[in-house]
């Protein structure tokens, strides 16, 4: 089977599995964490304090709290969460094609350990981050290589479908219910910029990031397994 064949076997897979109730929030949440973690990475950068809160809930959406004061700051990290989402997805589908599935892994660790120590405080946050610490753990402790490859590639087309399905439903939101568009909504009143504007443009740039590693990332990682 050829590698962006097999690629697409996986985000149907991911697909099928984003409907199943609780499974699919479970999956779900590795990218509001990702999306959430971008926004308080930059609030601290702008800021420089760390002392921002992020809460992960059932249904799979987050919650950053972070403490900024200029404006051209909040839009940033208003900014910073959809586009975040969109680029790790291309850098986790660069890494696949290289074949550095420990690193995915690793990144996944990480990403979800520091989040534990500085941002998640609410319970469900808390306890799915160290169950999927725990998961990811027990995996790279036991030296599955295969599980790893394939969890690695699962990981990364579940960010990047979540991707683009959480940057339509802003989208879509940006438009019918312009008052409570997240950051579309955040967005507008922090730049007077329309909310269907900056919800077309995390549509349009979720959309183009799946482009781009369909169609300019070799993807031929199968040759190095």
């Amino acid at each position: 089977m050829e590698s962006i064949t097999l690629i697409y076997v996986y985000m149907a897979i991911a697909l099928v599995i984003s409907r199943i109730p609780v499974l699919g929030v479970y999956i779900a949440l590795c990218n509001t964490l990702l999306h959430e973690v971008f926004h308080v990475i930059c609030a601290a950068c702008l800021s420089g304090r760390i002392a921002h809160k992020i809460s992960l809930h059932s249904d799979a959406s987050g919650l950053a709290i972070t403490r900024i004061n200029s404006r051209f700051a909040r839009v940033l990290v208003f900014y910073a969460g959809y586009t975040g989402s969109s680029l790790t997805a291309i850098g986790l589908f660069y890494l696949v094609e290289k074949g550095y599935f420990n690193i995915i892994i690793y990144f996944f660790i990480t990403l979800a350990i520091i989040s534990v120590l500085l941002w998640v405080r609410n319970f469900y946050g808390f306890f799915w981050a160290i169950s999927f610490i725990s998961l990811l753990g027990f995996i790279t402790y036991k030296k599955y290589e295969i599980v790893m490859m394939h969890t690695s590639i699962f990981l990364s087309s579940v960010v990047l479908l979540q991707s683009i399905f959480t940057a339509f439903t802003v989208f879509k939101l940006s438009f019918i219910q312009r008052k409570d568009a997240g950051d579309a909504t955040n967005l507008a009143q922090a730049t007077f910029i329309p909310a269907p504007v900056w919800g077309t443009v995390f549509f349009g740039q979720s959309l183009y990031a799946g482009y781009f590693i369909l169609n300019y990332l070799p993807l031929n990682f199968l040759t190095k397994i």
